[in-house]
């Protein structure tokens, strides 16, 4: 008998320790980690411009208005930050185009005079998502919108060729006229 009663006692220990196993979910532990990541944005906007001077074509003294144009160069602007809604603005102005000292009128086109085109919507190259939407042609004056990017995310760019057109007056003097044509992104 106390075979059956040592027998009985390992079977009721062994019942009870395989019911421990099963009660698993009172006796369960969990632990949570919290884990980041971070996505930097480079230095912001960037412009790139033609680096060196670009020849423009030429015209003949008319004795009348004429009209000198020419490509001015790709323009590039790209955005680094990768924002979540980035919008930037790039202006186009320029300096008097002389030759000689240009003290005079009939030395100088001044930025009235002077037409920036920055071509249609489809010339322009964009990279990432958003919308560029280039700058409307007309007298750089005091300064024009050359084109804009707005609704974009992350990282994008964009890229076009604008033009510009000299009116001459009826009196222009010959000689190869120089100025700066500056792009500012915002």
């Amino acid at each position: 008998m106390r075979r059956t009663k040592t027998l009985a006692s390992l079977v009721t220990a062994a019942t009870v320790a395989m019911v421990g196993f099963g009660a698993t979910a009172a006796n369960a532990v969990s632990g949570d980690t919290i884990a980041t990541f971070t996505v930097t944005g480079s230095a912001g906007l960037a412009i790139t411009v033609p680096a060196s001077t670009v020849a423009l074509t030429s015209t003949a003294a008319a004795g009348g208005v004429a009209t000198s144009a020419g490509s001015l160069g790709d323009v590039q602007v790209t955005d680094g930050r990768g924002a979540l809604l980035a919008t930037w603005v790039t202006t186009v102005t320029s300096t008097d185009f002389v030759t000689g000292a240009g003290a005079t009128a009939n030395t100088k086109v001044t930025p009235a005079n002077i037409t920036y085109n920055p071509g249609l919507v489809g010339a322009a190259t964009v990279t990432g998502n958003g919308t560029f939407v280039p700058g409307t042609a007309g007298a750089i004056g005091a300064g024009r919108i050359a084109g804009s990017m707005t609704l974009a995310t992350g990282v994008n760019t964009a890229q076009w060729n604008p033009t510009l057109a000299f009116t001459l007056a009826t009196d222009q003097v010959a000689g190869t006229y120089t100025g700066t044509v500056t792009h500012s992104a915002v």
